[in-house]
């Protein structure tokens, strides 16, 4: 995926987020203006892109890499590797009730020093280590 200039400010966006927008869910008008305003440099990782696509597949069969692309123009897709993976596994010791594809997005996030966007509501419960938005 292609990126946007790197002076910006960011965001990382949670599966949620990003679903939220996509299916015309509560919060999800917050993440169509950071897509529309441009001034953002928006980040997933590859994690919840799976994730997004394996849900959006599921109601659509249409739904493929190319159009989620298009659905999300500009995201940055961030690789998961070995790095990632421990970065993910040592969250899971205090938040371990949280699903891989958040505690990846959290990872990023914190890495980046950089708000994570969510409709997730309990991550607000949880120790999580990074700056959290709530959108909903």
């Amino acid at each position: 995926m292609n990126s946007k200039k790197t002076s910006m400010s960011s965001i990382v966006l949670d599966s949620s987020a990003a679903l939220a927008m996509l299916l015309g869910e509560s919060g999800g008008e917050r993440v169509m203006q950071a897509f529309l305003g441009q001034e953002d440099l928006i980040a997933m990782s590859a994690v919840n892109w799976s994730d997004i696509l394996n849900r959006l597949q599921r109601k659509s069969s249409f739904v493929s890499p190319q159009s989620l692309a298009a659905m999300l123009p500009g995201v940055e897709i961030v690789p998961f590797g070995q790095v990632e993976a421990e970065q993910t596994a040592e969250l899971a010791k205090s938040c371990g009730a949280l699903s891989l594809g958040d505690r990846a997005c959290l990872s990023l996030a914190n890495s980046r020093g950089v708000a994570a966007w969510t409709t997730d509501k309990v991550w607000a419960q949880m120790p999580v280590g990074a700056k959290i938005e709530m959108l909903r």
